[in-house]
């Protein structure tokens, strides 16, 4: 009775480690100096996001407020889209008999599979009041040969 109990644990254990994969290895992940210089692990956010898929084209709509265009990462390939974004900040201020010294991390990760393959080089980028915007234009499926099976 007690073999069952402790089997059934270790498969429950073996399938949350299956489901999990590599999640904690994966970008979401970085490790950064705090204020003492040691190696913290921070996790990057994931942006609300709105997908949607017309006739022609998937529209993508990532929200990262505070962002500068110029920190984001846009990556797209035939059937996935990635937006990436690393932000590290520092202010010192030094006047006699006050020092003040502040660090600041903001990121964003987010992957993800799209509905439809796509052309990725004719993709389009906007980026206006803490939204992205993506359109890509959809690739024309092609037609299937039917074939009569003797």
């Amino acid at each position: 009775m007690f073999e069952d109990i402790f089997e059934e644990m270790r498969r429950l254990q073996n399938e949350i480690n299956r489901s999990f994969g590599d999640f904690w290895e994966s970008d979401r992940f970085k490790t950064l100096p705090d204020y003492t210089g040691k190696k913290r692990a921070l996790a990057l956010r994931s942006p609300l996001t709105d997908l949607e898929e017309t006739d022609k084209n998937i529209i993508a709509k990532f929200e990262m407020p505070g962002v500068d265009k110029k920190d984001i990462q846009l990556n797209i390939t035939e059937d996935k889209i990635e937006v990436k974004v690393e932000k590290k900040q520092e202010a010192k201020v030094e006047k006699k008999g006050f020092y003040r010294e502040e660090r600041s991390y903001r990121g964003f990760y987010r992957a993800m599979a799209l509905p439809s393959n796509v052309i990725p080089e004719k993709a389009k980028a906007k980026y206006k009041d803490g939204i992205l915007e993506v359109t890509i234009p959809k690739a024309k499926v092609k037609k299937k040969n039917k074939i009569e099976i003797e």
